[in-house]
């Protein structure tokens, strides 16, 4: 007997039903998802694949330097100590592939490989799905503080964060914040 949920679970362009005959079989329908989701849903991936490209690179640079100079100095380290250089080389090519994860981990959270069997799709959806605390905001300020060393080294950026912070920000915003106020009265008149 064949029963279907009251909402089909979705794949890539296509709806699928479950037969209660045969749980690990999934039985395709012949109706197509709509032309139009699937554009619209393509559509988002690309902007949100061109926001990777530019805040994956900001990440990934530094990211990349970081595991260079930790690799120097364990390889120094392994040489002198006669260890093994193995989890600095890893911490390596994690580095080196990190740009390259987050355009495949994009396109494959929007088209999943195909399973075979019923339980690995039960196991993902209960797995915890959490971020570590504080990773984003250490990875983005040692970003941050290597793409300042950079532009500092260079000559593009004149200041340093304690000239930064000596600047009358108050003075910078409140010619801001009057032009803001301000937008209500050109409706009026």
């Amino acid at each position: 007997m064949k029963t279907h949920q009251a909402t089909p679970v979705l794949r890539y362009s296509r709806s699928y039903a479950v037969d209660d005959d045969a749980p690990e079989a999934v039985m395709e329908t012949t109706k197509p998802v709509s032309k139009l989701n699937e554009a619209v849903t393509w559509g988002v991936l690309g902007i949100c694949l061109a926001g990777w490209s530019v805040i994956g690179l900001f990440l990934w640079i530094p990211r990349v330097m970081r595991a260079v100079l930790l690799f120097s100095v364990a390889l120094v380290q392994s040489t002198v100590a006669e260890t093994s250089a193995e989890p600095a080389g890893r911490r390596l090519r994690s580095a080196a592939n990190f740009y390259r994860r987050g355009f495949v981990g994009a396109v494959e959270s929007i088209r999943p490989p195909r399973r075979k069997h019923e339980e690995d799709r039960e196991e993902d959806s209960d797995a915890d799905w959490s971020i570590e605390s504080g990773l984003i905001i250490r990875e983005t300020a040692w970003a941050i503080v290597v793409w300042y060393m950079v532009l500092w080294s260079t000559g593009l950026v004149q200041g340093t964060p304690v000239d930064l912070a000596a600047v009358p920000w108050s003075d910078m915003w409140s010619g801001a914040v009057e032009a803001v106020a301000s937008i209500p009265e050109l409706f009026r008149g």
